[in-house]
């Protein structure tokens, strides 16, 4: 069975990335619309910060959607900052 991990960027503050995980989903339909709910959701909240945003456009918002075979080991890398 493949999942559909909906995963993404939450930090538009300047420098830096921090990734979180939003859903695991059994189908592909609700994972887009997860992503698409979490895309509009987070550029609403930066964009209610005014002149102390860094973004732009919506299309800067970095949500993804990873597909991850169930019931397996997996070592993938979802994202993040450090030095």
């Amino acid at each position: 069975m493949t999942l559909y991990v909906v995963h993404g960027n939450t930090y538009y503050d300047g420098y830096g990335h921090i990734e979180n995980l939003f859903g695991i989903y059994t189908e592909k339909d609700q994972a887009e619309a997860a992503k698409d709910t979490v895309i509009k959701e987070l550029y609403n909240k930066e964009i209610a910060r005014g002149e102390y945003t860094f973004i732009d456009d919506i299309s800067e918002i970095e949500v993804c959607i990873l597909e991850v075979e169930a019931n397996s080991i997996v070592d993938i890398r979802l994202g993040g900052y450090c030095e």
